[in-house]
């Protein structure tokens, strides 16, 4: 009997219907879309500062560093203090190995153009790492890809030189010129195949081949230091959980990727090393990445917001028109939990087809805006449905309790009266 009324009712109601089921995909399709973003938001977010620079250092073990982001110089603690490059290829053997996504190593040495001196670097430009997965394309094109080379980086084992622009004018020099250099008393001459516009200390740099500068500083297979990015979260407040006290919350804890878990994971992994997350750049993106949650979430009450007055003012226009429909099913009998059924069913199944059709269309929203904005593929979260539905029914809801109170106030004899 219920069923059939609420049935006729909608039946006889489609365009309110229709109005009350797009006001609820809308809201809940803006916060599906805004939640589908909030989940995917620090990966793509991460990815996406990348580009800027390496967010870590592998130094030899006992290596000390000055943070300079404008051109951090990192110095051995103790003379004889290096890497060697195959220390690079390692890190892909470990734990975290799916998140280290670019890497170059350096062997810094001095140098001399006539009676200028400058600090060289040997340095990957574009190299295949070869790993268990196999190649691994890596090197500081792609590390720091927004630094502007006009013209282009050094070919991988070619007497060419890159020049930090502030170096360049300093020798005079011009892409496609030949400089003479001098490193540890052995001359060498490499052709300029680019200038380089990083910003800071790091324009005044030179940038060669690795296997070129170690063979000039008598260092083979040796290396300074590693830069290198990864994909991580940002720590949680406060100390990490008590491995005896609570060993799943420290289970969970070991097993996400904190900037200190992964140091700490390559640490013990390779010998010789230290990894050092670069603190100020991974505190600025997690601070990034929480004020973009908040904001999201703030837009997201407030479209759910908007979809409840949007529900609470068609519910009572129709609660008006139905008024003598409610008056006669009270005088016949109905009692108010019934009336109150019929008006919860009717936004119930409101708020079902509300939720499905909003979390569809909050979910192809997220993917268009992470195609356009990170360009990363689309990806449906399945998990957000019952959420959508469970949104929908609690927005639906919200919007049929003042109506409904006023449905329950009808004082049938006056109502049929007139």
């Amino acid at each position: 009997m219920g069923w059939r009324l609420i049935r006729a009712s909608l039946g006889a109601r489609r365009a309110r219907l229709a109005l009350a089921i797009i006001a609820v995909a809308l809201g809940v399709g803006v916060a599906i879309t805004l939640g589908t973003l909030a989940l995917r938001v620090g990966d793509d977010l991460a990815r996406d500062l990348r580009g800027s620079g390496p967010n870590f250092a592998l130094l030899p073990e006992g290596g000390t560093w000055t943070p300079d982001l404008g051109g951090a110089d990192f110095r051995p603690a103790r003379a004889g203090a290096t890497l060697h490059e195959d220390a690079v290829a390692g890190m892909k053997q470990t734990f975290w190995k799916n998140n280290i996504l670019e890497a170059a190593p350096e062997i810094v040495t001095g140098a001399r153009s006539g009676e200028s001196p400058f600090t060289l670097v040997g340095t990957w430009f574009t190299h295949d790492v070869p790993t268990e997965d196999g190649p691994w394309p890596t090197g500081i094109a792609r590390l720091r890809p927004r630094w502007a080379v006009d013209g282009a980086w050094p070919a991988e084992s070619s007497d060419e030189v890159a020049l930090g622009r502030t170096l360049a004018a300093q020798l005079g020099a011009t892409v496609g010129a030949s400089i003479e250099l001098t490193v540890a008393g052995r001359p060498a001459r490499f052709r300029v195949s680019g200038i380089v516009r990083a910003g800071g200390l790091d324009d005044r740099l030179a940038w060669a081949p690795l296997a070129r500068v170690q063979a000039l500083a008598a260092r083979a297979g040796q290396i300074d230091r590693v830069w290198f990015s990864a994909l991580v979260l940002p720590e949680p407040p406060g100390p990490a959980p008590d491995p005896e006290g609570d060993p799943a919350t420290y289970e969970r804890y070991m097993c996400t990727a904190y900037p200190a878990n992964v140091a700490r994971d390559i640490d013990s992994q390779l010998k010789g090393v230290e990894a050092h997350p670069l603190a100020e750049i991974v505190a600025g993106e997690a601070q990034v990445v929480s004020r973009l949650n908040l904001l999201m979430l703030l837009l997201a009450l407030a479209a759910l917001t908007v979809t409840v007055l949007g529900l609470i003012s068609t519910s009572t226009a129709s609660v008006l028109e139905r008024s003598v429909e409610i008056g006669l099913l009270r005088s016949i009998g109905a009692e108010p939990a019934q009336i109150a059924g019929l008006l919860l069913g009717e936004s119930a199944i409101v708020a079902l087809i509300g939720g499905a059709l909003g979390w569809l269309l909050g979910s192809a929203s997220a993917a268009a805006i992470r195609g356009d904005v990170f360009g990363a593929g689309a990806t449906f979260q399945p998990m957000l449905l019952p959420i959508a539905l469970a949104l929908a029914l609690a927005v639906a809801v919200a919007g049929t309790l003042a109506p409904l109170r006023l449905a329950l106030r009808l004082d049938p004899a006056e109502v049929l009266r007139g």
